[in-house]
């Protein structure tokens, strides 16, 4: 398995994890974690186990959580959060609607694109979605398309990938596991 890390040999599973997970402050998937690292699922959860112990031993204010997605994230001890989290929360929490995850996820799929090439797929307007992502920057413009009118082309940003915990668009899903079967 090729790590996207360099000269990480001599640096500890769990370190590497820890670092991680502080960087990323949202829920990062386990296999991209064994993916950037280079190192096997099992020694990844192995060295999770080992951080949550150490945590709860020392009496830290921070945990790390799992959702079912295996999916884990650095956090503060809920007992705390609970005190603290209406005072003070850094994290930019940006929300999106179905329409526009969509409009992502079409972007995604079959970058680049045109605007009028989103609304003819998903029925509607589209502008304010697209103005939307790309203050987001999760869109970019991907130049203009050879076509009369010289419509712009949209494609996904690489703040796109961070947001969804991808190395590159070949980390998406296959496309047929949306198809209606």
């Amino acid at each position: 398995m090729r790590s996207e890390l360099n000269n990480k040999d001599d640096v500890s599973t769990s370190n590497l994890v820890e670092a991680l997970l502080f960087l990323e402050n949202r829920p990062v998937n386990i296999r991209y974690l064994e993916k950037l690292i280079g190192r096997k699922k099992e020694e990844i959860k192995k060295s999770i186990h080992e951080l949550e112990q150490k945590y709860r031993q020392m009496g830290s204010s921070l945990c790390i959580t799992e959702n079912d997605q295996f999916d884990y994230q650095l956090s503060v001890r809920k007992s705390l959060f609970s005190l603290l989290g209406k005072y003070y929360d850094s994290r930019q929490k940006v929300r999106l609607s179905n329409a526009a995850l969509e409009t992502l996820a079409i972007i995604a799929y079959r970058q680049p694109i045109t605007r009028s090439e989103i609304e003819k797929i998903r029925g509607v307007q589209a502008g304010h979605i697209l103005k939307f992502l790309l203050e987001q920057k999760l869109v970019q413009f991907a130049g203009k398309k050879d076509a009369p009118g010289k419509p712009i082309l949209y494609k996904t940003t690489d703040h796109f990938l961070n947001y969804f915990g991808l190395l590159s668009l070949k980390d998406l899903p296959p496309i047929s596991d949306f198809e209606k079967t």
